[in-house]
């Protein structure tokens, strides 16, 4: 926050050791999305049929061909469960307060760079917004399995938005030039920043 409050700072500017402990951090979060891609697909199989078994459970998956194949029947897949709300709510409850923290951040590290402030805004909205759905989606999804292409394209939007959050400061922090910066002094929407 104390680097925002300064006027025109880049974070090309920044110091090599502050590079390198954002670039770790940067690291950490592009681990921590690979990890959940990974959770993704084994758990919603990547597909809106996946991701409505997952959450709503199904009679009958016969069907599906990345299911557990020491799991099944003689005739296929069993029957799977889908997740009940105090399963839902164990799951989403511990997001909605680490993640907005993560984006948080990222969207700081954003702004100390050289992006047109509408690509800010969007990327940030985009990020919060996606995340909130990704997370609380499922507790529709359960009830209305067909709204499970919501959850997918929820999902993507928050991965494509957390990976611009991530390598566009990793790009302009290493490959930046400095240029004009980031000014956070108030002004009214469209003002331009005044040069001393």
């Amino acid at each position: 926050m104390h680097f925002l409050t300064r006027q025109n700072l880049h974070i090309a500017r920044f110091h090599p050791l502050m590079k390198v402990l954002m670039s770790l951090y940067i690291a950490s979060v592009l681990a921590g999305l690979v990890v959940a891609a990974m959770k993704y697909t084994d758990r919603g199989v990547w597909s809106t049929q996946g991701v409505a078994v997952y959450l709503a459970g199904s009679e009958d998956v016969r069907d599906d061909p990345f299911g557990d194949p020491f799991g099944g029947t003689d005739d296929g897949l069993a029957a799977q469960e889908g997740k009940t709300r105090r399963e839902l709510v164990d799951i989403v409850h511990p997001h909605l307060f680490t993640i907005p923290i993560v984006l948080f951040i990222l969207g700081h590290l954003l702004h100390l760079t050289g992006l047109r402030d509408a690509w800010k805004l969007a990327i940030n909205v985009t990020a919060f917004v996606s995340f909130l759905a990704t997370f609380l989606l499922p507790f529709a999804v359960a009830g209305r399995p067909a709204w499970a292409w919501l959850q997918m394209a929820a999902g993507s939007l928050m991965m494509v938005s957390t990976l611009l959050l991530c390598l566009v400061p990793l790009a302009s922090m290493w490959f930046g030039k400095p240029g004009r910066g980031f000014d956070a002094l108030p002004r009214r929407w469209g003002d331009a920043p005044r040069d001393s």
